[in-house]
């Protein structure tokens, strides 16, 4: 649609003018206007079943316009031509709205946006809408983006200030944009202190964020301090892609400008937005200079990482990064393959730097270099040096761990058993306990020691979950664990332990015709605020089972798992809870698209984001499979994608669709084995490959796994992912 035509906002009747009945040219004059609508929905089926939506949609707009006004088959048309694209349509939401049930002004708005403002506000004015609050916010939110702000504050003068969650803060950035697009300075002022005084960092970023850009955009001085704010307060927010995009040029020339973005840049996750500051300024700032060099290394691009790490520590020596940067120059160095060098480079780092805070990791540094090359006997020493020299790092259980299994790996058994001993005796609360009581077992089950499948039958009733008692009962001939539920319904459970469901409240319901109408994310604060007045999300399990409420599952599930003390009592709905096929119109055919077993992607999901769409990390991952807005740019660049922003990560179509494509790569190019691929999603398939993935097997490659975070979320996957085939396949 013409931007022109939105923003003067020019009514066209479109169906007026298309309303000519029996006079559309039809190949058989002698028809009659029904049987040819109904030829139409038959032609629009057939088109629907061959995956062409766009076509379909306009034969149920044509079977829709050879019926007339008052048949009420009419309005059953023009849904099915809603439902056949997501594609903007005037014509469509103009026949939903002619005789709109109560969902229809929200998918009215989805296809039409602004073009069908003025009727929206009419039917708005006449109270004919069913939640007229959010539909005016969904109207506002469309008028705003067709720079038609005060037709969107006349939208919202009907929005009250009490609204629950994500609503109240839409309501807000709605107000205070409209403000500053009307020139209404004092209401927007007014509006940003009080949310200066009782709203969260999250609301601020948004307000700043928009008055920064108006700054801008206006020519009024200050807005870049304004927008570093905002990248600051919420580094991860939805918007700060498009901040980027306008203060690209800015950011290149102006070096102190672009180094206080860095930070925020760096743990917002816009890791190819800063090596694109760093690569392209004529002078860049060192410390920018060394977190894009980090982003490189954290990416896997080892050469690139390695390039940029030299060239910082040649031209600015004396900075105070410069010791960091020699450390990741040696270990990025040994994992391009030029292990020589590397070690020489963190040799070195010892040499210059005795007094750094990071020297008693040292040994652990070479020894994990030496590792990864495979250079076990040569590894040994420096593991033992850590245990002799620093036996209180941070590094030490790291050391000693991987001391036994080059001992185990150079065929020095007798010294490995030793040492496994050792271990397990001092390390109690280590990561790689349960993997250090899996190789001593191991070993002693193939030295014909029956004390092996005693300290393995141990490691199993001890780590039930954990991937070595996985292992442990593949050794032993037995079955995998798998979960044990009843088929008792949930309700006649929770009643039985006097812990009835309660009758839904108003609330819960405003809740689910907001979901169906799309808006979920409004949908949350409903539900959030029936919880409160029933006591607890977990005396609504049974609706949100029944209704799909992704969001407010697992939690209900969570606050009930212990009722019954008997493991074996508890029902398949309640696993279910906390083990949902979530959003299975996106999951199932983006796994079959990609060729991925979609109750792993359902793990991964769940893993990632316990199935909350606007859920984020300190590393800016987002969305339901938290991927780094860096890698998803990579994949839309592998797909051939020009849609791309991380700013809609947080969006479920677009973070299912970008996550499952990248997982089933990484799948794929490891063999399809389940472990190395959670492990390398949540720590780089880089990372995996030197823990083994390519030339180890699965017992070996969690045993090497060092980041604790990518241990522990292995073993989680792995074991959601047996629940999943337990309860579901």
């Amino acid at each position: 649609m013409p931007s022109t035509g939105i923003k003067a906002l020019v009514y066209i009747p479109v169906i007026a003018v298309l309303l000519t009945g029996c006079r559309v040219r039809q190949p058989d004059e002698n028809l009659s206007c029904l049987q040819r609508s109904i030829i139409a929905e038959a032609s629009g089926d057939s088109l629907l079943r061959e995956g062409l939506g766009e076509q379909a949609r306009e034969a149920y707009i044509r079977a829709a316009l050879l019926r007339v006004s008052e048949d009420s088959l009419r309005l059953d048309l023009a849904w099915k031509a809603a439902g056949s694209s997501d594609s903007p349509s005037i014509i469509t939401a103009q026949l939903l709205l002619e005789k709109p049930d109560s969902l229809a002004p929200y998918r009215a708005i989805e296809l039409g946006g602004a073009g069908v403002g003025m009727e929206l506000l009419s039917s708005l004015s006449r109270n004919d809408c069913v939640m007229p609050e959010y539909l005016r916010l969904v109207l506002a939110d469309s008028l705003i983006e067709a720079d038609l702000a005060d037709l969107a504050l006349r939208a919202l003068r009907g929005v009250p200030g009490d609204l629950p969650g994500r609503a109240l803060r839409s309501r807000n950035v709605l107000f205070y944009r409209g403000y500053l697009e009307t020139g209404q300075l004092t209401s927007a002022d007014s509006l940003l202190n009080e949310a200066e005084r009782s709203s969260g960092d999250e609301l601020l970023s948004l307000l700043y964020h928009y008055r920064g850009i108006w700054m801008l955009q206006n020519g009024h001085p200050g807005y870049r301090n304004i927008l570093l704010h905002s990248f600051e307060l919420w580094p991860a927010a939805p918007v700060h892609a498009d901040a980027y995009d306008e203060l690209r040029v800015e950011l290149l020339n102006d070096r102190d400008f672009a180094a206080s973005v860095a930070d925020p840049f760096y743990s917002g996750g816009l890791w190819n937005e800063l090596y694109d500051i760093a690569i392209n300024s004529a002078d860049p700032d060192p410390q920018l200079w060394y977190l894009a060099a980090r982003t490189r290394d954290r990416l896997g691009f080892y050469d690139t990482a390695v390039s940029m790490l030299d060239e910082y520590l040649v031209r600015w020596p004396a900075c105070e990064g410069a010791p960091d940067a020699m450390i990741y120059l040696g270990r990025d160095l040994g994992r391009s393959g030029n292990w020589q060098r590397g070690l020489a480079v963190l040799k070195q780092y010892g040499e210059v730097y005795p007094e750094h805070y990071r020297i008693g990791n040292l040994p652990w540094y070479i020894g994990d270099l030496l590792v990864e090359n495979r250079l076990w006997q040569q590894a040994i020493p420096w593991f033992r040096r850590t245990l002799e020299r620093y036996p209180n790092n941070v590094t030490a259980d790291d050391a000693h761990f991987y001391l036994c299994f080059s001992l185990l790996q150079s065929g020095m058994i007798p010294d490995a058993l030793s040492e496994l001993q050792t271990f397990i005796s001092r390390w109690s609360g280590s990561v790689y306990l349960s993997s250090a009581k899996y190789w001593l077992g191991k070993l002693l089950l193939e030295e014909g020691n029956p004390e092996g499948a005693v300290i393995l039958e141990n490691l199993i009733q001890s780590f039930p979950a954990s991937l070595p008692a996985y292992f442990a009962r593949e050794l032993l001939g037995q079955p995998a664990w798998e979960p044990v539920f009843t088929e008792e319904p949930l309700a006649e459970w929770m009643t039985r332990h006097g812990h009835a469901p309660a009758t839904p409240p108003a609330a819960a319901l405003r809740g689910l015709f907001l979901q169906e109408a799309g808006l979920r994310h409004f949908a949350d604060g409903e539900f959030r605020m029936a919880e409160e007045i029933v006591g607890g999300p977990d005396y609504l399990a049974p609706f949100y089972l029944e209704h799909d409420v992704w969001e407010r599952r697992p939690i209900s599930g969570y606050n009930m798992w212990d009722l019954s003390g008997n493991d074996s009592d508890r029902p398949r709905e309640l696993w279910m809870l906390r083990f949902q096929m979530a959003w299975p119109e996106l999951v199932v055919p983006a796994g079959e698209k990609y060729g991925l077993d979609s109750l792993f992607a359902w793990a991964i999901i769940r893993n990632e984001s316990m199935f909350q769409p606007t859920c984020y990390s300190v590393a800016g991952a987002r969305g339901l499979i938290q991927m780094i807005p860096s890698t998803s740019e990579y994949v839309a660049i592998e797909q051939g994608w020009n849609d791309y922003s991380p700013d809609r990560l947080y969006d479920p179509a677009v973070s299912i669709e970008y996550g499952i494509s990248y997982i089933s790569g990484v799948n794929r190019d490891l063999g399809g084995d389940p472990v190395f691929t959670a492990a390398a999603y949540n720590g780089g398939p880089h990372n995996a490959v030197h823990w083994g993935a390519e030339d180890m097997e699965a017992d070996e490659f969690f045993s090497l796994i060092t980041y604790n975070e990518t241990k522990n979320y292995t073993q989680n996957v792995h074991h959601a992912y047996m629940i999943y085939k337990a309860l579901y396949e």
